[in-house]
């Protein structure tokens, strides 16, 4: 999220309704991990030998919106930062004195361009090179797969409260 909101100013692109919309998605898909994560903390109990152990509902529920979202945002921040990911100067491009006024000239956006540069560089580490696809096989795999945080969301799921709610209201208590 803090990527793509620094991308979208350092491009000259954050007031576009289509950037506004990518920006708004992604803040929701943050703090809905987020917010899960803190839910299984909160809800945490001492396990058997005193160590608290989060809860298994909000915990798995966390692991599955993160992994099965993560494509969609890193996708997103991929639009927002544009081609510049895989095409943009190398280190030896930019200590070369010449080339390097070139590239401040026309590297430059709403920023200058070695900031620009410097965030694109990490976006493309997190989204584009090694890093980015080592992180996105892990997103989906690292806890266990997509089918496995279902399963497990549906055994530690216990739907007693729900199901005296939906009685209740339904007049069959």
């Amino acid at each position: 999220m803090g990527s793509a909101s620094l991308v979208a100013e350092y491009n000259g692109i954050s007031r576009a309704g289509h950037v506004k919309d990518k920006i708004t998605q992604l803040i929701a898909y943050a703090e809905t991990v987020r917010g899960l994560a803190e839910l299984a903390a909160l809800r945490s109990r001492p396990g058997q030998h005193g160590i608290q152990q989060p809860d298994p509902v909000a915990v798995n529920t966390a692991k599955y919106t993160f992994a099965h979202g993560f494509h969609d945002a890193a996708a997103k921040l991929m639009d927002l930062a544009g081609g510049l990911l895989v095409t943009g100067p190398g280190g030896e491009d930019w200590a070369n004195p010449e080339i390097r006024a070139v590239l401040e000239k026309y590297y430059a956006a709403a920023v200058p361009a070695e900031p620009r540069l410097r965030l694109l560089n990490l976006i493309a580490d997190l989204t584009a090179r090694d890093y980015g696809g080592y992180q996105a096989v892990l997103a989906t795999h690292a806890e266990g797969s997509l089918e496995a945080e279902k399963l497990q969301i549906a055994r530690t799921y216990d739907p007693t409260r729900a199901r005296a709610y939906v009685s209740r209201h339904a007049g069959l208590a």
